[in-house]
C-alpha cells in the first residue's frame, strides 16, 4: 500500500490509511481466477465430443481412437496455430484490460471499489458503518497465493463490498490499515453528529486534557440483552481502571472503547483462539453427509445401475449419459454440505458470535447478537442415530434467501444438543435461552405444558404431522414447532416480531383452521405454522401483538433511562 508502519511492539497502531484520492489496483491474476468458470466451460464444451468414445472405452474396453494428428493435418497447422494463438491472446487482452479498469480506494471515510472498461460501477461502504471485515481464501486463489476481504455493513442485506484478489500477506496488511481507519472514523463521526463547540472552537462535550473518561456512548446492549458478551461488557463499564487490554490513552476515547467492545482493536485470529467455544469435529461431519438423502439417492442410482448393466449392458450407453446431470447435483450437494462444516468453528467474539469454516475455501463471518432476528433447530431423521442437529438464523444486515447454508445464517451445521444450548445462550439476546421450549419442541408430541397444537379435525390436511404441529409463547419468545420426520422449531423474540398475519383457504375456513405467519426480514428460518384451530390463532396473534408492543415498550423506556443516567 506504500504505507509505512509505525514501531510499536505491540501492533496496537495499524497502517495509516491510503492518501485521500489515491487509487490502487488489485492483483493482476484477478481477472484469470474469476473467470475460471469460463474455462471450465470451454474444456468441457470440447471434452464432450469426445464423451461417447470415452464412454465406450470406459464400459466396453474399446480402444480409445482420437485422431488429433488427422484433424490438424485436414484443416491445417498454421490455421489451428492462428486460432490458437488469438484465442490465447484475446484472453490475456481481455484480462489485462479488466485489471486495468479494477481499482480500490481507502479514505478515512469510505472505501471503494471501481471496475468496468465500457459500463463501469463503482460500490462504496462507510467505514463508519462497517461491523466486519473477513478474509476469504477459496480454492484457485489459495494456489496463487490470494486472498479477498468482505465488508459486512450495517443495513448491506449482504457484504456491501469485496476486494478481490490480493496477495495474502497484502490482504492482512490491508484488514489492519482499515480496522485503523474504522477506529477513525468511530472518533469522528459522534463529534460531527452530536457534538457542539463553544465560543473557541473546541467541542464542548470532549473534556479538558487529563480530564476525567467520559461515559461510553456507543450503542450499548439493550436491556434485555443478557448474552455473556453484554454482561462483559456492562462490567467493563462499570470498572473504570478494567481497560481489557486497551491503553491509558485509548480508554480517552469513548469511541474507541466502542470499537474495542466490536472486536475491531484486535487481531482475528488471536480472538478466536482466546474465545473459542465449540468445533465441529471430522468424524461428526463425515457421519451427517453418509446418513444424508443425497447420500441415499446416490446408492439408489448406483444399485440400479449395476442391475442395468447386469441386464443388459449395452442400456448403460443410453443410462450413463441420463445419469450425469443428477450425479453431478448429488455431488455438488454434497461437496457444499462439506465445504460449510468441515472444521466448523463458533468464536465468542464481544460484538456476538464468529464462524469459520472450510475445506478448500476458508471462510469467515460476524454474526452480532444484537442483529439476529430468529433462529431454527432441525433434527433430521437421518441423524437421530447420533443425535444431530443443525441450526440456522436470520441476521438483520446479512444474507438473506440468497444465503440459505452461508455463514450468514448457518451457526451449527450438525451438533449436539449441548453446542444447541451453547448458541441459544450465546446467539439469542434473552435473559434465559428458550432451551426447554426448543427440547420439547423437537422431542415431543400433541400438546402439553407448553405447547398448542392443531385439532384433531387438521388430520386430513396433515395426516402425519398435525399432532406435532403448533406453537407455544412465554416472556421473551414465540416458539414454533412442525415436522414429524424432520423435526423443526423455530424461536423468535417477541420484539423482533414486525407483525402476524392470519390465513384461510376455503378448505380451511370450512374446517375451522388457519395458519399464522410471523412477518420479519427475510431468511432461511421458517416462520409460519399451519392448521392452528381459527380461535386459538386469533388468540396468538393478539396475544403475540400485545406482547411484541410490551417488548419494544420496555427497550424503549430503558433505552432512555440509560440515556439520562448517561447525560448525569
Amino acid at each position: 500500500m506504500g504505507a509505512a508502519r509505525t514501531n510499536d511492539p505491540a501492533g496496537t497502531n495499524a497502517v495509516r490509511p491510503s492518501p485521500e484520492g489515491q487509487w490502487l489496483r488489485v492483483h493482476p491474476l484477478t481477472p484469470y481466477v474469476r473467470s475460471w468458470l469460463l474455462i471450465v466451460a470451454l474444456v468441457w464444451g470440447v471434452g464432450n465430443i469426445f464423451l461417447d468414445d470415452v464412454l465406450a472405452a470406459v464400459v466396453y474396453g474399446d480402444p480409445l481412437d482420437v485422431d488429433f494428428a488427422g484433424t490438424i493435418q485436414l484443416v491445417g497447422i498454421g490455421l489451428v496455430a492462428a486460432v490458437l494463438c488469438g484465442v490465447v491472446g484475446l484472453v490475456i487482452g481481455l484480462g489485462v484490460l479488466s485489471w486495468w479498469f479494477t481499482r480500490y480506494q481507502i479514505t478515512s471515510e469510505h472505501v471503494r471499489f471501481r471496475n468496468g472498461a465500457i459500463f463501469r460501477t463503482q460500490r462504496q461502504a462507510r467505514l463508519d458503518r462497517v461491523q466486519g471485515i473477513d478474509i476469504e481464501r477459496k480454492l484457485l486463489p489459495r494456489i496463487f497465493g490470494l486472498a479477498s476481504l468482505k465488508f459486512d455493513v450495517a443495513d448491506g442485506g449482504s457484504s456491501a463490498l469485496e476486494l478481490s484478489y490480493l496477495r495474502r500477506d497484502k490482504a492482512r496488511e490491508l484488514r489492519h490499515q482499515l480496522l485503523s481507519a474504522v477506529r477513525e472514523a468511530s472518533r469522528s463521526a459522534p463529534a460531527t453528529q452530536v457534538g457542539s463547540r463553544d465560543g473557541h472552537g473546541y467541542d464542548a462535550a470532549r473534556p479538558a486534557f487529563g480530564g476525567p473518561a467520559p461515559q461510553v456512548d456507543a450503542p450499548a446492549p439493550a436491556p434485555w440483552d443478557h448474552s455473556p458478551q453484554a454482561r462483559q461488557y456492562r462490567a467493563q463499564c462499570a470498572d473504570p481502571h478494567d481497560n481489557r487490554g486497551v491503553s491509558a490513552a485509548e480508554e480517552r476515547s469513548r469511541e474507541v472503547r466502542a470499537a474495542a467492545r466490536l472486536g475491531l482493536l484486535s487481531d482475528q485470529d488471536d480472538q478466536d483462539q482466546q474465545r473459542r467455544v465449540f468445533t465441529v469435529p471430522t468424524s461428526r461431519v463425515l457421519l451427517s453427509l453418509l446418513l444424508s438423502w443425497s447420500t441415499v439417492s446416490a446408492v439408489f442410482f448406483a444399485v440400479v445401475a449395476v442391475v442395468v448393466w447386469q441386464w443388459n449392458p449395452e442400456a448403460l450407453r443410453v443410462l450413463i449419459p441420463s445419469y450425469l446431470p443428477v450425479v453431478v447435483m448429488i455431488v455438488s450437494g454434497l461437496y457444499n454440505r462439506l465445504e460449510s462444516s468441515w472444521g466448523f468453528t463458533l468464536s465468542q467474539v464481544q460484538v456476538g458470535v464468529r464462524v469459520r469454516s472450510g475445506l478448500l475455501n476458508e471462510r469467515s463471518s460476524t454474526i452480532p447478537v444484537g442483529r439476529v432476528q430468529a433462529l431454527q433447530v432441525c433434527k433430521p431423521v437421518l441423524w437421530r442415530v447420533f443425535d444431530g442437529h443443525r441450526v440456522k438464523v436470520i441476521t438483520a444486515g446479512k444474507g438473506g434467501l440468497d444465503d440459505l447454508e452461508g455463514l450468514h445464517s448457518l451457526v451449527l451445521p450438525v451438533g449436539t444438543p449441548e453446542n444447541v444450548a451453547d448458541i441459544l445462550e450465546l446467539v439469542l439476546p434473552l435473559a434465559e435461552p428458550p432451551t426447554e421450549l426448543v427440547r420439547d419442541g423437537l422431542n415431543g408430541i400433541d400438546g402439553g405444558a407448553n405447547y398448542i397444537t392443531s385439532p384433531r379435525r387438521a388430520r386430513w390436511l396433515d395426516p402425519l404431522t398435525w399432532r406435532r404441529t403448533g406453537f407455544a409463547m412465554d416472556d421473551a419468545v414465540l416458539s414454533l414447532r412442525w415436522g414429524r420426520l424432520n423435526r423443526n422449531v423455530s424461536v423468535i423474540p417477541h420484539h423482533k416480531t414486525q407483525s402476524l398475519g392470519l390465513q384461510q383457504g376455503p378448505i380451511e375456513r370450512r374446517m375451522r383452521i388457519a395458519s399464522i405467519h410471523a412477518h420479519m426480514i427475510a431468511g432461511p428460518v421458517t416462520t409460519v405454522v399451519h392448521h392452528l384451530d381459527a380461535q386459538q390463532a386469533r388468540d396468538l396473534m393478539v396475544r403475540q401483538t400485545d406482547a411484541a408492543r410490551a417488548a419494544r415498550e420496555r427497550t424503549n423506556q430503558d433505552n432512555a433511562q440509560r440515556s439520562r443516567e448517561e447525560i448525569q
